[in-house]
């Protein structure tokens, strides 16, 4: 469908169905919610080690969680949206499904979420959302400087890709009752380790076959050069793969090379791409898995260690 047909579609009637269209097209929840589980369902297993949590507030914190990832789409839209008004007209907020007051109040609730549902598990924890929180509206506002920040696609994106660390450290201290300076060094190379798995995504997403650049909208592709963009990749994914492995001594090693295995697929894709000027679509999507392969290593590692 193109996006001058989306246009005239009839939008849909009553607040519940326009957010729920807004919600299918923007936040999809199958690839959404099986990301967004799948990191916290490894927070959980991990903070376990220290302390059994309480199924309630492990449901409420997941709420919270989904409810931050939300409101950072909805940042998301509301700053591209003199963007997308000129190269994606079929956008949501560009053609009226939903407004900006809308998107406004939705970043409010959803922050109450936040509060209320790790404010639950103590002063701590709420301490650790509220600095995410305060961190996330910062990314928001761009720090105050978007017209310096903006054209550098890359030091924009790294800033922003940040926050998961706040979210992770704040997720650690609300499901083990410990402040984020009692946390163990394993935990704390964990959250650090979110932040190159989150510019991983970041960076192939925004990666593109000659053919498929578009004039106006800046990517790593056209920054770095396509051998550039896949190196640079993969150097977020070896860092990665060394922060994440420093999670148990015991399995260190093996942990190591097993992310290190996921990671070599992306390297095949991604050299098919480079040399060829191919598969853009192939690589974008194992960039895009790759977060979710990697969580999924890591549960396994501890099921089967269990």
């Amino acid at each position: 469908m193109t996006e001058t047909s989306e246009r005239t579609l009839p939008l849909p009637t009553g607040r519940v169905a326009r957010w729920l269209q807004f919600a299918k097209e923007r936040f999809d929840p199958l690839s959404h919610l099986l990301m967004i589980g799948l990191f916290f369902w490894v927070h959980q297993i991990l903070a376990q080690r220290l302390a059994r949590g309480d199924a309630w507030r492990s449901g409420l914190l997941l709420v919270g969680t989904l409810a931050f990832f939300f409101k950072l789409r909805l940042y998301d839209e509301i700053k591209d949206f003199e963007t997308d008004s000129a190269l994606n007209p079929s956008r949501p907020l560009v053609r009226g499904l939903l407004a900006h007051r809308d998107l406004h109040r939705g970043i409010v609730g959803c922050i109450a979420i936040e509060l209320v549902t790790f404010g639950l598990s103590g002063s701590a924890a709420l301490l650790s959302i509220v600095w995410a929180i305060g961190y996330s509206l910062l990314m928001y506002r761009e720090f105050f400087i978007g017209r310096w920040i903006r054209p550098h696609l890359t030091t924009y994106a790294v800033s922003h890709t940040v926050v998961s660390v706040w979210l992770s450290l704040a997720l650690f201290v609300a499901l083990t009752a410990r402040p984020v300076w009692e946390l163990p060094r394993g935990l704390l190379l964990f959250s650090l380790g979110n932040w190159c798995l989150f510019n991983i995504f970041e960076f192939g997403r925004k990666t593109f076959t000659s053919a498929e650049e578009r004039e106006g909208v800046e990517s790593y592709s056209k920054i770095f050069g396509r051998t550039g963009a896949v190196l640079l990749l993969l150097v977020m994914g070896a860092a990665s793969s060394y922060l994440l492995s420093g999670l148990d001594e015991a399995t260190s090693g093996r942990l190591f090379w097993a992310i290190g295995g996921v990671l070599g697929a992306i390297a095949i894709t991604g050299s098919l791409y480079a040399i060829r000027d191919c598969a853009g679509g192939i690589y974008r999507a194992a960039s895009s898995l790759y977060i979710v392969l990697v969580y999924a290593t890591l549960l396994i590692f501890h099921y089967a260690a269990w």
